[in-house]
């Protein structure tokens, strides 16, 4: 199995613009793809949830509800109690008056008017002064049978309210699954491609997104071309060469987007920029192995386009155009380009400049 060094480049951006806008914290693509997969069908499990709390919500109103209309009764009870003790003990009062004295009566007589109109008013409204107490109770406990009611009744609607703050965030973050889909499906291409070129023998090195910068700009004078800086998203090094292999999981609307930059050119500046870099390294010494009593030995680094979805029937010149499922065919079987030294020094000068 081939030594597998650094995430691919498309993952570390995605995962970089996920965090940028506050969504969890990824290290590996199966992270993301899951959490993709799940956000994308995640609408129906937040109503689920909050369907569940709705019902839970509603046996805990009727619960609470049952408590406190029996707690009502009780005490509404205990009041028709006293108030008819109160009814009985007034008629009796009023009905002695015959019996006293003659001071007994005089004095009763002030009293009279006012046991007179208790008395009436518990024979007459008897309901009311039972309930008078207890009005706050019986509003709040009437209250809540129509909030029960009106939860029972429009269970839609309440879980939609519910759920309202949860949809709103998951559609937040599918958008910005969107925004970002093209780091989505580069990540996708580019990890499927590791994985064939993982496939190879141990003797073979890939290295991930492998990026330099160059001050001065390197110059190439055929294109005419300053290069600041290059990205390649797999240098391959092993037996039968060094390869610099550019994924691209594009659709057939993307490959024929005149406006996006051609992955062919893409890869002709980064051969050039690396053959220059390489070669003056071993003219300078930098790299051991590649020099013996005839000279220097060159280092041609070999391009491959590897496309995952569409590929043209168009050949491009200096460029190999390969499906994933044939890049790793291709790069083993090709004649042997280095010693297993040759292959160490390389591998090591390459790694050197990222370290």
């Amino acid at each position: 199995m081939a030594k597998i060094y650094r995430q691919v480049g498309s993952l570390t951006q995605l995962i970089d613009e996920l965090e940028r806008e506050g969504i969890g914290a990824f290290s590996t693509m199966d992270d993301i793809r899951s959490f993709h997969n799940n956000c994308k069908s995640s609408f129906n499990r937040i109503r689920k949830k909050y369907g569940e709390i709705l019902r839970q919500e509603i046996v805990d109103l009727e619960s609470k509800y049952k408590k406190l209309s029996l707690k009502r009764d009780q005490k509404v009870k205990e009041r028709e109690t006293l108030l008819q003790n109160e009814l009985e003990e007034l008629k009796g009062i009023l009905a002695g008056n015959e019996k006293r004295n003659m001071l007994m009566r005089l004095f009763f007589f002030f009293r009279k008017k006012r046991l007179t109109k208790r008395k009436k008013i518990l024979e007459n409204s008897f309901e009311e002064e039972l309930r008078k107490p207890f009005r706050k109770g019986f509003a709040k406990i009437n209250s809540m049978r129509s909030e029960i009611e009106d939860r029972k009744n429009n269970t839609e609607k309440w879980v939609e309210r519910y759920s309202a703050s949860d949809i709103e965030k998951q559609k937040r973050i599918l958008s910005v699954f969107s925004k970002h889909k093209y780091l989505f499906y580069g990540a996708e291409g580019e990890e499927r491609v590791t994985r064939e070129l993982s496939k190879l023998p141990d003797t073979y090195t890939v290295i991930n997104d492998y990026r330099l910068e160059f001050s001065p700009p390197m110059y190439d004078r055929n294109n005419e071309d300053r290069i600041c800086s290059i990205q390649i998203d797999h240098v391959v090094v092993g037996p039968t060469g060094l390869y610099l292999v550019e994924t691209k999981n594009w659709s057939k609307d993307s490959m024929e987007n005149v406006e996006l930059f051609s992955p062919i050119k893409q890869l002709k500046r980064s051969n050039f920029a690396i053959f220059v870099l390489l070669n003056r390294g071993v003219e300078r010494g930098d790299i051991d192995n590649f020099s013996n009593h005839w000279g220097d030995k060159k280092i041609s680094p070999k391009n491959v386009l590897c496309l995952i979805n569409h590929k043209p029937n168009q050949e491009f010149q200096y460029v190999k155009m390969l499906s994933e499922n044939q890049v790793a065919d291709y790069v083993g079987n090709q004649r042997q380009a280095f010693s297993q030294k040759e292959v160490k020094s390389l591998t090591d000068n390459l790694l050197s400049r990222i370290a």
